[in-house]
């Protein structure tokens, strides 16, 4: 696992722990910088983290529009 990947991993588990912490003990408060990390993650992690799905979507998409070009000709 890259540094890169273990670092959003981190801020991903840091981000479910607060989010957990404020379910349990009723406090709102933690669901702001919750959200944040989520806006964060979701920005900046995502394509880090989930690479692997995003190149097979990638391709799984090209492979649709080149069949989808064959069938319509």
């Amino acid at each position: 696992m890259t540094k890169k990947k273990m670092k959003w991993n981190i801020v991903l588990f840091l981000a479910i722990a607060l989010f957990g912490f404020g379910l349990f003990s009723g406090q709102v408060l933690f669901n702001i910088p919750v959200i944040v990390l989520a806006f964060i993650i979701h920005r900046f992690g995502n394509p880090i983290l989930f690479k692997e799905y995003y190149d097979r979507k990638r391709k799984s998409q090209e492979r649709f529009q080149e069949y989808k070009k064959r069938t319509e000709e």
